[in-house]
């Protein structure tokens, strides 16, 4: 866990509980201001949630009697820390879920001198019940949602028969990422790296190569909800089935061209952090990460998942003569056929697994939030699968042409078939859009507000 950065532990949960063990009697209440994080991540946190401890033999429990959520603005003036404000009570018996948690929004930025009276103007609070996202499990993170809309997410949540990868990651992508200027006659292409992406910034070459390693690449910002087109190509220098570099020899002889225009950057790529952390000096200088057989599935599930503020998930095609890879800004599920892809598709752009989503933490490490979700396998035999299937097709072809309206009625149908796969009742999928609803009103308001602060 340390390596993978789990180990790290936040001294605020420990001053909690001591706080409460030497300076609370019992019914005594604490509040605390702390990282928000310690309520909805997976890890550390965990003992922090146990909300209790022994003393003496004698059991403590620390009730959460609120949690304020101030993680989208700036509290503290120079720190960007997510913060939340915590309340609880010492007592001897346990505590029932859910308990109330409140999302202010408005302006990113505070300024210390406000008066509470013009901050509480500025900003809105959201009321919104919070319960542990596994069932059974009550140290798990926290599931945060309208109280009405609980009963219908927590019946989404179960073991997913689906697993997610993240997309391919060069740690220098101003390299591997190229624009075709130029397909040639004995099929070679004249390309262009992108200098310019990134952090690292590197010289800019046009040069011929083969076409062999050459794939389309869709970055987070070509998907949306229905839709996703990749806007430029990538260069594949790693064996999916080894999940290693290609030889060096291999690639002297089959791709020279390749091999000389990667032989220009030997030096910035050899000084690569993921490169020098995960690969020997003797491996080929060349080494990507993130890539496996599944890299090249010929049909993808989709879903942008660094900072992405809300889940919007599509289909990749393959309607191309090379699969279509994704970078390490996307998350995505390897299909075995199109009718798969699109009954996956259509679950997760559902009401209830996007309203699952908004009440997660961190949307960048959304890669794992669908191993929480029952997600059966596609059933062609079932009808149900195969109306969700065929409506998924119909929601690309309608934000193909354009036609919001067309994608609302759609979705509605989906929600509604997707209901009977959890067994959702109507009223649950009503709170389930209010509260869509609500979140995006939110996200508005707060947009305006921040508009009006900066004009």
């Amino acid at each position: 866990a340390g390596r993978l950065g789990g180990g790290k532990k936040d001294l605020s949960m420990l001053f909690v509980y001591g706080g409460v063990d030497n300076y609370l009697k019992d019914k005594g209440r604490l509040g605390f201001v702390i990282t928000q994080t310690v309520f909805k991540t997976k890890g550390a946190g965990d003992g922090f949630r146990q909300f209790g401890f022994e003393h003496d033999g004698t059991r403590v429990v620390l009730k959460p009697i609120a949690v304020h959520d101030l993680s989208a603005m700036q509290v503290f003036e120079g720190a960007t820390n997510r913060t939340a404000v915590f309340v609880c009570e010492k007592q001897d018996t346990k505590f029932q879920y859910p308990v109330p948690y409140l999302v202010w929004s408005g302006p990113a930025r505070v300024e210390q001198d406000e008066s509470l009276a013009a901050v509480l103007k500025a900003t809105a609070r959201r009321k919104l019940a919070a319960t542990p996202v596994e069932p059974g499990k009550a140290t798990s993170p926290w599931l945060t949602a309208p109280t009405g809309a609980l009963a219908g997410i927590e019946k989404v949540v179960g073991q997913s028969d689906y697993k997610a990868y993240a997309g391919c990651c060069t740690w220098l992508n101003g390299v591997f990422w190229i624009r075709i200027l130029q397909k040639q006659k004995d099929g070679s292409l004249l390309i262009e790296n992108m200098s310019d992406v990134g952090k690292i910034k590197v010289e800019q070459v046009q040069t011929v190569i083969e076409s062999d390693l050459v794939y389309p690449l869709l970055r987070g910002r070509d998907v949306s909800r229905w839709h996703a087109e990749p806007s430029m190509y990538i260069i594949l220098t790693q064996d999916p089935e080894t999940r290693r570099g290609i030889p060096e020899g291999d690639m002297k002889r089959k791709y020279p061209r390749t091999y000389a225009f990667l032989k220009k950057f030997e030096h910035v790529l050899r000084k690569r952090s993921g490169y020098r952390q995960y690969f020997k000096p003797i491996d080929p200088f060349w080494s990507v990460y993130n890539v496996g057989p599944y890299s090249l599935a010929p049909w993808k599930v989709v879903w942008p998942g660094e900072v992405a503020p809300s889940l919007r998930v599509a289909v990749v095609k393959t309607n191309m003569k090379k699969p279509v890879l994704c970078d390490q800004t996307n998350y995505f599920v390897d299909c075995v056929n199109e009718d798969q892809a699109n009954f996956l598709a259509a679950i997760l752009n559902s009401a209830y697994v996007r309203c699952y989503y908004d009440s997660l933490a961190y949307k960048h490490t959304s890669m794992d939030f669908i191993k929480g979700l029952a997600l059966p396998q596609f059933d062609p035999a079932i009808s149900t699968h195969y109306l969700l299937s065929d409506l998924s097709r119909q929601c690309q072809r309608a934000a193909a042409e354009d036609d919001p309206k067309g994608v609302e009625a759609l979705e509605a149908k989906i929600d509604k078939a997707a209901a009977r796969l959890w067994g959702i009742a109507d009223d649950e999928l009503q709170a389930i859009r209010d509260a869509l609803r609500e979140v995006s009103k939110s996200k508005r308001e707060a947009e305006d507000k921040e508009e009006d602060g900066q004009e």
